[in-house]
């Protein structure tokens, strides 16, 4: 599932999309809460860094059960994610809830 993070509507493109393993049905302030691996996460940073040179867009790590965000130009050192499962193979899933995540039906309806 493609989710976006809240921006311009013209960053709503699928290059700039996390590919998230599913999303939970409760929200967070009103936002998607995704699921996704470590390398759907780091892909997404990834996409975004090359989008926007002089924005934020860290790197991800797995620290035991955390994925950690590394945060470049911001008061907080990095945002952590909780692993809150996996997939069919095995590998783990982390709750990227705290982030103003959207569907693209999100600016399609507006």
């Amino acid at each position: 599932m493609d989710v976006y993070i809240d921006s311009a509507p013209e960053n709503i493109t699928p290059e700039l999309a996390l590919k998230a393993d599913r999303v939970l049905e409760e929200r967070w302030n009103g936002w998607l809460r995704p699921l996704a691996t470590a390398d759907a996460f780091g892909e997404f940073l990834d996409a975004w860094r090359a989008n926007d040179p002089n924005g934020i867009w860290g790197y991800a790590s797995e620290v035991g059960d955390t994925l950690v965000c590394s945060v470049i130009d911001s008061d907080e050192p990095a945002d952590e994610f909780p692993r809150a499962g996996e997939t069919a193979d095995g590998t783990p899933l982390y709750d990227l809830t705290g982030w103003v995540w959207v569907t693209a039906d999100h600016y399609d309806a507006g």
